[in-house]
C-alpha cells in the first residue's frame, strides 16, 4: 500500500493564517490532552508509520523546503507538484502506485486513530471515497467534507482524474473529490448525493482544516492560537 499525503494546494482559503501554511498549524496530538502539540502534517506522518513505509508527500512548487525537511524526518518521499496541476489528483498522479493500492490523504485533515484505521484498513479493490456527508456535530463544520480516496487500478483512476479535470470548469463550485464521487456514482454533478459502495462515511473529530474558522473551532486546536 502506498500512501500519498496531498499538501500541494494553493492555500487560498487559509490565507496565511498564523504565519504558516495550514499543514504546519499546531494541533494537539491527542484530543483529550493539552500536550503534546505538533504541526498538523507531522502528526499525520507520525501516525502513518504504524501502517506503511511507502509514504509520499506532495509539496507546492513555490515553497517545497519545509515539506522536504518534514518528509525526510519521517522517511517519506517528496514529490514537488507541477505548476500545471489543478487539483490533488493531478498533483499526486506521478507517484501513484503502479501495483497494489494507493491511498490519497488530504494533507490538511486532522485524523482520528479510528478514521485513519478505517481508510488504511479498507480492503475494497475499487475506488473508494472517504468523508462526512453532512455537517459535523463534533467539530461544528457546517458542511460535508472529503478526507481521502483509495484505489487499486491506477489506469482506471487516471481516467477518472481526466474526467474530473474536464468537468470542473463547468462546475467550479464543486470540489474535485466530490466531482470524482459523483462521476463514479453516475449522479448529477451538482447534486449532493452519496452512495455505497463508493462512499465510506467517517463522522467523528476527523475534519478538514481549510479556513481559519475551521482551525478555531476544532477541539484539537482550541486555545492554541
Amino acid at each position: 500500500m502506498r500512501v500519498v499525503v496531498a499538501a500541494a494546494g494553493p492555500q487560498t482559503k487559509w490565507g496565511g493564517h498564523l504565519g504558516v501554511r495550514s499543514h504546519f498549524a499546531p494541533v494537539r496530538v491527542f484530543l483529550d490532552q493539552q500536550r503534546p502539540v505538533l504541526p498538523l502534517l507531522e502528526r499525520t506522518l507520525l501516525a502513518l508509520g504504524a501502517y506503511t513505509a511507502d509514504v509520499w508527500v506532495t509539496a507546492p512548487a513555490d515553497v517545497p523546503g519545509p515539506y522536504e525537511g518534514l518528509a525526510r524526518a519521517y522517511r517519506a518521499r517528496l514529490h514537488t507538484a507541477g505548476r500545471d496541476a489543478v487539483n490533488e489528483l493531478d498533483a499526486s498522479r506521478p507517484v501513484w502506485s503502479g501495483e497494489g493500492r494507493t491511498v490519497l490523504l488530504l494533507g490538511d485533515v486532522y485524523w482520528t486513530d479510528t478514521a485513519l484505521a478505517t481508510v488504511l484498513g479498507c480492503g475494497d479493490a475499487g475506488v473508494r471515497v472517504f468523508g462526512r456527508e453532512h455537517a459535523s456535530q463534533t467539530t461544528g463544520t457546517p458542511w460535508g467534507e472529503i478526507f481521502a480516496l483509495s484505489w487499486t487500478d491506477s489506469t482506471r483512476m487516471g481516467l477518472l482524474a481526466d474526467a474530473v479535470r474536464q468537468a470542473h470548469p463547468g462546475h467550479p463550485e464543486v470540489r474535485p473529490g466530490w466531482l470524482a464521487l459523483r462521476l463514479l456514482q453516475g449522479t448529477p454533478l451538482g447534486e449532493h448525493t452519496v452512495r455505497a459502495p463508493w462512499w465510506v462515511e467517517i463522522d467523528d473529530a476527523t475534519d478538514d482544516i481549510d479556513f481559519p474558522a475551521d482551525y478555531a473551532r476544532h477541539p484539537a486546536t482550541k486555545g492554541l492560537a
